[in-house]
């Protein structure tokens, strides 16, 4: 058995889509399509919450793009929060390009590289002089990388520049004029557009991450050089609120810098759609060798918490390393299935959400509350309609979860007016466990306490 989901080696522009566990290679062809077919510059965020996959996507698409969709634009690759120690993101991203630009290219990089650095203000060069000196020799000798930074630009003719407007905007088309000769044809006539992937942007310091969208709008927008940000749109929301202040429409703020957005699916296929993250529990639960009998459990109960609660694949991540940590009597056969139910219930909400989880584990929340985390209305726990047809959206582990966490938070008791399983043959042969509402906090005890996993 492993103890975490494993980790798929990824080489970057050579790993693709070929294992397409998530059915992502669709959305990869078709974002492809949309990039090669226009030369107006396009920034596109692919949004999404943390731990959905947008790096997973991110770092198979660059090698996606020519490998599997027969794209003709070069991609780089750019980690930004691997950078955001760094002031300027310009020089960041131009180190990006100077990885990835063919040698043959390598005069009109140069050219960018030149006008770029006219625009690092001189304590920044500074800063950038003592990181390429490396830990050891900015520590032992910070006064001459200090002294070697400043020389000539960098003293009063860069104070110079800096204070006049219309050489920064002549320097700014330069620098433009520069990138687009990078996409333009080359000497077979083929051109070569450029499409730089910008990764965990919502990870970075919020002044960072905002800097990072100004040097693309002002910088980069030319023709035939595209952007796609990995991105949390409601985390950089706040980065904004963070710079401008809580009364900024942070919306209509990003809004300004992108083209359009684009989501990745929640759900696998056309027509018998399956959850991306229940194909994921199947795939990654079965190479961990988490018992059957326990991914099954978390398959159903998670089918039915999905409905009104944010997981990730991150989350499924977690909640299989809890799982995996469970004692083997968990998944055996002597096990009542209510008292296993009732451990799986509990890894799931530790991760999903805590306070319900510590309601759950007293047994303390009301119906209402109970009722609203595990989506038990009527369109999945009633077997019938009103009319008395039979319910096509009944939901058989919906009203099963539902009845042993109502008999347990109302110490044995269910409602009469509801046809429910039988509910007390989960916790004992006799339908009379005693004392039901200490049972979450006696299987947490058991079976959880001794083991938790760290956030």
């Amino acid at each position: 058995m492993r103890f975490l989901p494993p980790d798929e080696d990824i080489e970057l522009y050579t790993t693709a889509f070929d294992d397409d566990m998530l059915g992502r290679a669709k959305i990869s062809r078709a974002l492809s399509d949309v990039l090669e077919r226009f030369e107006d510059p396009l920034v596109v965020a692919l949004d999404g919450r943390w731990g959905t996959g947008k790096s997973y996507f991110l770092k198979r698409w660059v090698g996606a793009h020519r490998l599997q969709n027969d794209g003709n634009a070069l991609t780089i690759y750019f980690d930004a929060f691997a950078h955001d120690y760094l002031s300027d993101p310009l020089i960041a991203l131009v180190g990006a390009l100077s990885q990835r630009i063919p040698r043959t290219e390598k005069h009109k990089l140069d050219r960018v590289k030149e006008v770029a650095f006219k625009f690092v203000k001189p304590a920044a060069r500074i800063a950038l002089a003592i990181a390429s000196y490396g830990a050891t020799e900015a520590l032992n000798g910070i006064g001459d990388a200090a002294a070697e930074a400043i020389k000539g630009e960098a003293g009063k003719a860069m104070d110079d520049f800096w204070a006049r407007e219309e050489g920064r905007q002549a320097a700014m088309e330069e620098f433009r004029s520069a990138i687009q000769t990078l996409s333009s044809p080359s000497h077979d006539g083929l051109a070569a557009p450029l499409i730089i992937v910008v990764d965990e942007l919502d990870r970075c310091r919020p002044d960072y991450a905002l800097e990072v969208l100004e040097v693309i709008k002002h910088f980069f927008s030319v023709a035939n050089v595209h952007f796609v940000l990995g991105v949390n749109l409601k985390a950089l929301e706040n980065s904004v609120k963070s710079r401008y202040g809580s009364e900024i429409d942070a919306t209509s703020y990003l809004q300004k810098f992108l083209s359009f957005t684009v989501n990745l699916p929640a759900h696998i296929g056309d027509h018998n759609r399956t959850p991306s993250i229940l194909k994921y529990l199947d795939q990654v639960g079965e190479s961990m060798s988490i018992p059957a009998v326990l991914r099954t459990e978390l398959k159903n109960q998670i089918s039915v918490i999905s409905r009104s609660n944010n997981i990730s694949i991150r989350d499924i991540g977690k909640i299989l390393s809890s799982t995996a940590l469970l004692p083997k009597e968990v998944s055996s056969d002597g096990v009542f299935i209510g008292y296993r139910m009732v451990a799986v219930t509990l890894l799931i909400t530790k991760v999903v959400d805590v306070n319900i989880f510590e309601k759950l584990l007293r047994a303390s929340i009301s119906n209402d509350e109970l009722s609203s985390y595990l989506s038990a209305t009527d369109q999945y726990i009633n077997r019938r309609k009103e009319n008395g047809d039979i319910n096509p959206d009944f939901h058989h582990p919906s009203l099963l979860l539902f009845g042993i966490w109502s008999y347990l938070c109302n110490d044995g008791l269910l409602d009469p007016d509801r046809e429910w399983p039988k509910i007390e043959s989960a916790f004992d042969n006799f339908g009379r466990p005693e004392h039901p509402k200490r049972i979450p906090l006696s299987v947490y005890e058991d079976w959880i306490q001794v083991f938790r996993l760290s956030n």
